[in-house]
């Protein structure tokens, strides 16, 4: 890796070193107050950045300003009409996507003064996410258009600290907002095409492997320093970040905590 990417690094460890200990200075118990232990939540975030999305998370109380968070569903990656400069994109035959993940919360009690799950938290977190695609393709770049079979794959892997607040409306009701969430994200893409064609497929999956590394502009960077694999294929590291907005439903016994 470049310098950069040594930057981009010790930054995200330095701030995830910082919040987890602001976390842990802070998350101590809390006054007498009653609570549910747990949330249930729907992701809102993923439906308007992917297509066909639902996620479900859920989060469970583990100490008075503590909990963890488990996170799984379903989403598929934008149809994408343009493919490059000379690829346009046609119908696709198969798509698939999931998600998974998982977060330890600190809720910060002297920032926050009322009981947990409200308030403000910070802790570590991490997600997959895992994208596949089949369809077809037409190649203008020679004197008569070609059609060929794409196959696309695309997974991502991040590990990072994020802040955020959760609001709690007549003691059932949740608005989960992640205000901060940088990561230091791992990206594996893979094109290959097949079918009865002429033209150069290392160069056309490569046109199309950069097509598709726009959509995620903190690659920039990285792909500076870097060739792409004439393969069409791509696997490194770079930041990444997360943000969502969840709404949540809370269930369990009401329960008096002590101090």
């Amino acid at each position: 890796m470049g310098l950069s990417s040594n930057l981009m690094k010790t930054y995200l460890i330095s701030l995830l070193f910082t919040m987890l200990m602001t976390g842990i200075a802070f998350a101590q118990d809390s006054a007498l107050v009653a609570q549910r232990k747990n949330t249930i939540k729907l992701d809102l975030t993923g439906n308007l950045i992917y297509s066909n999305s639902f996620n479900l998370s859920y989060e469970r109380l583990v100490k008075q300003n503590q909990s963890f968070v488990f996170t799984a569903g379903i989403q598929e990656f934008p149809s994408i009409i343009n493919l490059g400069e000379n690829v346009e994109g046609k119908r696709e035959d198969a798509r698939s996507g999931f998600k998974f993940g998982g977060e330890y919360r600190f809720y910060l009690k002297k920032e926050n003064k009322f009981a947990t799950p409200r308030g403000l938290y910070v802790g570590p977190y991490i997600t997959a996410l895992g994208f596949k695609s089949d369809r077809k393709i037409i190649y203008s770049g020679t004197d008569v258009p070609e059609e060929a079979n794409l196959k696309s794959r695309l997974n991502i892997l991040s590990v990072g600290a994020q802040l955020g607040y959760q609001f709690i409306f007549n003691d059932r009701w949740s608005l989960d907002l992640v205000l901060i969430g940088p990561s230091y994200s791992r990206y594996n893409f893979k094109t290959q095409l097949s079918g009865d064609f002429e033209f150069d497929a290392d160069n056309v999956e490569n046109e199309i492997l950069r097509a598709l590394i726009e959509k995620f502009p903190m690659l920039d960077d990285v792909l500076d320093e870097q060739e792409l694999e004439s393969s069409g294929d791509l696997d490194t590291w770079a930041l990444g970040y997360k943000y969502q907005v969840l709404v949540g439903y809370r269930f369990g016994k009401y329960k008096k905590l002590k101090k």
